[in-house]
């Protein structure tokens, strides 16, 4: 459905800017720096009075990680994340000091997929919870372009099609004064109930049946029970007392190791509404610790629904939308707030090129092209978890009220018979399934854009196809057009001893700039062609030559196995790290390499010949 023309009243006073970002969450904040990031201000408005103060999403996967690499500010997040190591177990239990019924590695621990994690990206996964990460975003956003108003929320927008303006109307709630913003880009980032997905009509695909959920914040001391089980996940049962309405089972993950934690209760099937009074809870959450000599003090709870839910478009003429206002799904996989990022990290540098006049307004139709896959995927992918966690507790009886009879399946696992011994190899291969959730890096990073912003005319190969549980699992580096760049280490050729530091592919490319990655025999050509087509179309773009004694030389070998052309040949990549073109070889005409690539980037850019 098309957007609604509709009018709005335009209040006073007035502010223009180039770009207003409707609240600032992971989404919100991150693209506000990536914009500042090439050079766009804007405003950035938030109906909350400051960053959250609970932890919500928290896992950070390594491609987030890149994303803040790229803004500069990766250590600094590094040192107030927890670090894989401390992330390392999953597991089930009655209780926290209760019986484990498994353990298994996490977060990329697991020494067979270990090597797996460090070959694919520049940067590690840790735990970094928005509550500590969106003021750092916020941060760095402000100091480089972007206003932030808080306590203000968004009323009512309309595009102006005569000048493709936006024009807002937004309300200070202290003063419930409403004020006209008047924008050449509106950007959704505003969550699940998103006001701008509203108002824009966005279609969405809704699978309803999503149950309810408490998050319940408290401090509790639990590190003697976590000397020899630092992990980051316990799934908790209590099979053996009645449980409430209010939780069927329970997730635990640490916030601060490990004095401070989210209880996650998911509700009974069919419950709509949670009655059941704070010390009710706080009561359950003491059962599910197991330790009556461990205090509990609440800090918060929050009640949320399991959705499934995704936008099968993500804009409409100058209006966007990102993050959680366009794919909403439950915890599982901890994709959320990476997705959010990432998805932020594809849009902000197309919306500045178009805004500098580097590209057509035709380049911001890629963003919905190449994001809604992703979002729709991420969104299948976490309900898939629930729904094998479901076929797991389903196995031990979770769903049966009474307790005698729960208490005399899981006894069956013990037993020396055909069933006890079929039990136990179905509860083996459900645990070993949620490796999609525990090692998931394919879900994380197997992604391959289509879109008018690539250009894989010349391919000859068929392009990576990423389908069933292996994809998932498992990531396939590649320079196929609309790849991610593979990672690679890299040393200066001035590097003789051991005291500098690699640096990776990814850290020649982004910062707003089109990079082109060479080798022996190449640099020339390709330097003078990009030297040329950057002047014409007034763009950045860097050549760098990695081999013997060049720009940057090879370590480990492992970019000349993962660059997919000859030496002379090249990789172009995009400001967001993903592949644009390659050339398999220099071409054979001389000096033709730079019609070809001027014929690419406005391909690319979408500007006219």
């Amino acid at each position: 459905m098309e957007h609604r023309a509709h009018q709005i009243q335009t209040a006073t006073p007035i502010i223009e800017t180039d770009v207003l970002v409707v609240e600032a969450g992971p989404a919100g904040a991150s693209l506000a720096c990536f914009l500042a990031q090439n050079g766009i201000k804007g405003l950035i408005i938030s109906p909350g009075s400051s960053t959250v103060n609970t932890p919500r999403a928290h896992y950070t996967n390594n491609a987030t990680f890149e994303c803040l690499r790229d803004l500069g500010i990766e250590r600094e997040c590094r040192k107030i994340a927890t670090p894989k190591e401390l992330l390392m177990y999953y597991r089930f239990a009655a209780s926290m000091a209760g019986e484990e019924y498994s353990r298994a590695r996490n977060c990329g621990t697991d020494p067979k997929r270990s090597g797996e994690f460090q070959e694919a990206s520049p940067c590690e996964q840790a735990d970094l919870p928005q509550s500590i990460l969106e003021p750092i975003l916020l941060r760095v956003a402000t100091q480089n372009g972007f206003n932030l108003r808080w306590d203000t929320r968004l009323v009512d927008f309309v595009q102006d099609e005569g000048t493709g303006h936006v024009r807002s109307v937004i309300e200070d709630t202290l003063s419930e004064q409403h004020i006209t913003v008047i924008s050449r880009y509106l950007c959704g980032a505003d969550g699940g109930r998103s006001t701008v997905a509203k108002i824009l009509q966005l279609p969405f695909n809704n699978n309803p049946g999503g149950g309810l959920a408490l998050n319940v914040l408290c401090e509790a001391d639990l590190t003697t029970l976590l000397l020899h089980s630092q992990g980051l996940i316990h799934v908790l049962l209590r099979p053996d007392i009645p449980q409430p309405d209010f939780c069927a089972f329970a997730i635990a993950r640490f916030v601060k190791p490990f004095t401070e934690w989210v209880f996650v209760l998911l509700t009974q099937p069919g419950v709509t509404k949670v009655t059941a009074s704070e010390e009710e809870i706080v009561a359950h959450v003491r059962e599910l610790i197991g330790d009556s000599s461990i205090q509990v003090k609440l800090k918060q709870i929050s009640q949320w629904k399991v959705n499934e839910c995704y936008a099968e478009r993500y804009s409409h003429g100058n209006v966007f939308c990102l993050g959680d206002a366009v794919h909403r799904h439950p915890p599982f996989n901890g994709l959320g707030s990476n997705t959010c990022i990432q998805d932020a990290y594809n849009l902000a540098w197309k919306m500045a090129y178009v805004l500098q006049k580097k590209a057509a307004p035709s380049l911001l139709e890629s963003f919905s092209y190449e994001r809604q896959p992703v979002g729709q995927r991420v969104v299948k992918r976490a309900n898939d978890t629930g729904r094998m966690h479901a076929k797991l507790l389903q196995l031990m009886g979770v769903a049966e009220p009474d307790v005698q009879k729960k208490q005399q399946i899981l006894e069956r696992f013990k037993e020396d018979s055909e069933k006890g011994a079929t039990m136990r190899a179905t509860f083996r291969s459900l645990i070993e399934d949620l490796d999609q959730e525990r090692h998931g890096l394919g879900c994380e990073m197997n992604q391959l854009y289509r879109s008018q912003a690539i250009y894989a005319e010349d391919e000859t190969e068929a392009a990576p196809v990423f389908q069933g549980l292996e994809a998932g699992l498992h990531y396939t580096e590649s320079t196929f057009p609309g790849s991610r760049l593979p990672h690679a280490w890299l040393r200066a050729p001035n590097t003789y001893g051991a005291g500098e530091p690699m640096v990776s592919t990814h850290d020649l490319a982004g910062q707003g700039r089109f990079c082109i990655l060479t080798g022996l025999g190449g640099k020339a050509s390709w330097q003078q062609a990009a030297d040329e087509v950057g002047q014409k179309l007034r763009i950045e773009m860097m050549v760098f030559s990695i081999g013997w004694r060049h720009d940057y030389k090879v370590v480990f070998f492992a970019w000349e196995k993962k660059r997919g052309v000859a030496e002379k040949g090249a990789v172009l990549v995009r400001p967001d790290r993903t592949i644009a073109w390659r050339s398999q070889d220099l071409p054979a005409v001389s000096n033709s390499s730079i019609g070809k690539l001027e014929h690419v980037m406005r391909y690319i850019l979408g500007v006219e010949e």
